[in-house]
């Protein structure tokens, strides 16, 4: 049975002109997660460690979760950066020093691997489709590296059906600081209650959206990521289990 979309908030209903998505766990599947992380094992056996043993596995995880709680106070970063300072600190963990070649060869590898592996799910084409088809403005609003996000893009043919892209590091800003959300509305030449942002970390998308005035959709089922597990979160005004679903709620909105 398909899932329900469920309005979160009684809202006054204005017509949406345009739809803003996150990419990684909304437009873009984080299914083949293990084998984008793959560039830090390679890094770790560069340096002579084994990537599954115990210790390793145990200071990996006391690394990513330091790193990703410091970068989440801040209000813009680059993911290499975080990225770098988790390989890093794994092996301050293990007592071992990392050579800068070690750590240019893992910024090389890394975005190779999330471009190759990060991958639309199976309905994002065909919803971008028919919002376009509606005449709706659709773009990715993304806390995401330049070096990544438009060849992610492009790779699955989507900048056909959509307007604009906006990286964190273009805008100098990341979810959930209010400014990314601002930065991508002023490229769209729309005003925030004209918008719907769809997301599903409710800290980064959806309180985000709601500090810029924007309606948000939690796109249910994928799961906290270390970033925003335990932080603070907003209540969506709608969520949707698979992105169609999408489309019975713009369609409601813009009802006469």
């Amino acid at each position: 049975m398909p899932s329900q979309a469920v309005n979160r908030t009684e809202q006054t209903k204005a017509p949406i002109r345009g739809v803003l998505f996150d990419l990684g766990g909304t437009l873009f599947s984080y299914g083949a997660r293990d084998q984008m992380g793959g560039a830090t094992g390679a890094a770790l056996r560069r340096l002579g460690v084994d990537p599954a043993a115990p210790d390793v596995q145990a200071a990996r995880g006391a690394a990513s979760e330091a790193v990703h709680r410091e970068y989440a106070a801040r209000s813009s970063f680059l993911h290499a950066d975080l990225f770098r300072d988790r390989v890093t600190r794994t092996a301050e963990l293990l007592g071992v020093a990392v050579p800068d070649q070690v750590l240019d060869e893992f910024a090389v590898e890394n975005v190779g691997n999330i471009i190759e592996h990060l991958t639309p799910k199976d309905d994002a084409a065909s919803t971008l489709r028919a919002l376009k088809d509606r005449d709706l403005y659709c773009a990715v609003v993304s806390n995401a590296d330049d070096s990544w996000l438009e060849p992610a893009i492009r790779r699955h043919g989507l900048e056909a059906v959509l307007d604009d892209w906006t990286s964190s590091e273009e805008a100098g800003s990341c979810k959930p600081d209010a400014q990314i959300f601002t930065h991508a509305l002023r490229k769209a030449r729309l005003g925030p209650g004209s918008v719907l942002f769809v997301g599903d970390s409710l800290h980064h998308d959806v309180a985000g959206a709601h500090a810029a005035g924007i309606r948000a959709v939690h796109v249910t089922g994928q799961g906290p990521t270390p970033l925003t597990d335990g932080l603070d979160a907003g209540a969506p005004d709608f969520e949707i289990e698979h992105l169609i679903e999408l489309l019975a709620i713009v369609d409601d909105l813009n009802r006469p």
